[in-house]
């Protein structure tokens, strides 16, 4: 099925994006109208396509994408709306700042933009001051409240976003918890059911055969086809449970990239690809490496918002070794390995720890590595169980 190249964030922005657009062409037009020819035309001309390509580049990209070089491109926008607020004799242009202003939430923090927004309204007060303060005061007022308007409707946007996305985590988070907790009552339940067959009534069943064998040598001759008629039933029916006691134990017994596929079907949007597996043969182990798996996928999706997972199992001896990559979203490229490690590390302490304790009888070791695109968990434990 054809994909759309066009990045998602557009998509489902496209209203707001056009509309910067329409209002950037409207602003170059009538500023351009009634200009002839010549070096002051092209001049702004020029500003004005160099502003919309930054603005382009700018709406075009995550906020995460390339933070220092958006930036620079903000600062840049900021000095040519003001280098055509200062030559503008339609006082038209400086509704370019609020254009400016709908950029800021995704890249400053609330406090950040407003003093940058301060900045740029002394700036443009100091290029309309004619003398009379009041005429420029209110002048500039106007545009500073337009340009904190686009602000915070941006931010309301992106806080709605947040919240969708942190909700659509938390709640594949229960899903993946849930089906975690009905495989473990599951395996519980069929567990008490084995011992009760096998330590109550398998007992009792070998101590009425047991009598029934005793019994069959003390009464007189006409009794003893009976009961020994009733001593095989017995017996069969003692086969019969401890046959029913194996296939339930057995039943403990599971697939361990297949339980992984599972839950992650149990996930919207969420897929697994296989690309090696190996026989594990400790039971306890492979119910441990399912939990330290699942723990896995949880914080992918809760710290990276990953939907796509890839599991390799590999054997060599008795060492197994397990990865699990995501494509979950990562923190700035300009950032050294060694510091993306720390941040995951201290966000994930908790759960690597527990997976370090759960994996302890098998000396498992439990490591997180951080890539350009994604994570790693590295899970080495040793199969020393038949």
């Amino acid at each position: 099925m054809f994909k759309s190249s066009i990045p998602e964030h557009l998509r489902k922005d496209w209203l707001l994006h056009l509309s910067g657009f329409l209002t950037w062409s409207v602003i170059c037009f009538l500023s351009l109208n009634n200009l002839s020819a010549g070096t002051e035309l092209y001049l702004k001309l020029a500003a004005f396509l160099a502003f919309y390509l930054s603005f382009a580049c700018i709406v075009s990209s995550q906020s995460v994408d390339y933070p220092n070089r958006d930036k620079l491109i903000l600062l840049c926008q900021v000095i040519l709306v003001l280098l055509l607020v200062s030559f503008d004799k339609y006082d038209i242009a400086p509704i370019l700042l609020v254009l400016i202003a709908t950029q800021l939430p995704s890249r400053f923090s609330r406090r950040q933009a407003m003093y940058i927004m301060i900045a740029i309204t002394a700036a443009h007060f100091f290029i309309k001051y004619d003398g009379h303060i009041l005429n420029a005061f209110f002048h500039v007022i106007i545009y500073f409240m337009l340009q904190i308007f686009g602000f915070s409707a941006i931010e309301s946007n992106l806080r709605e976003v947040k919240a969708k996305e942190e909700l659509s985590a938390i709640n594949q988070e229960l899903l993946a918890a849930r089906f975690m907790l009905k495989e473990s009552s599951q395996r519980k339940e069929r567990l008490r059911i084995s011992r009760d067959l096998h330590d109550v009534i398998g007992h009792q069943l070998t101590a009425l055969a047991l009598n029934l064998e005793v019994s069959r040598h003390k009464v007189p001759d006409e009794f003893k086809p009976l009961l020994a008629q009733n001593l095989i039933q017995a017996k069969t029916l003692l086969s019969d449970v401890r046959e029913v006691v194996k296939e339930m134990r057995s039943e403990e017994q599971f697939d361990l990239v297949e339980k992984l596929s599972d839950l992650i079907e149990q996930l919207p949007q969420c897929q697994l690809k296989v690309e090696s597996s190996s026989e594990i043969n400790a039971l306890s182990l492979k119910q441990q490496l399912m939990f330290c798996l699942q723990e896995g996928v949880s914080n992918a999706i809760r710290h990276g918002k990953a939907d796509q997972f890839t599991l390799s199992v590999e054997k060599q001896d008795k060492q197994l070794s397990l990865y699990l990559t995501d494509n979950g979203v990562t923190k700035s490229t300009e950032q050294s390995v060694t510091q993306l490690n720390h941040k995951v590390e201290k966000q994930l302490g908790s759960g690597l720890i527990g997976m370090q304790e759960r994996l302890a009888d098998f000396q498992g070791i439990v490591e997180l590595i951080q890539t350009p695109s994604g994570c790693t968990l590295k899970i080495q434990v040793e199969d020393n169980y038949d």
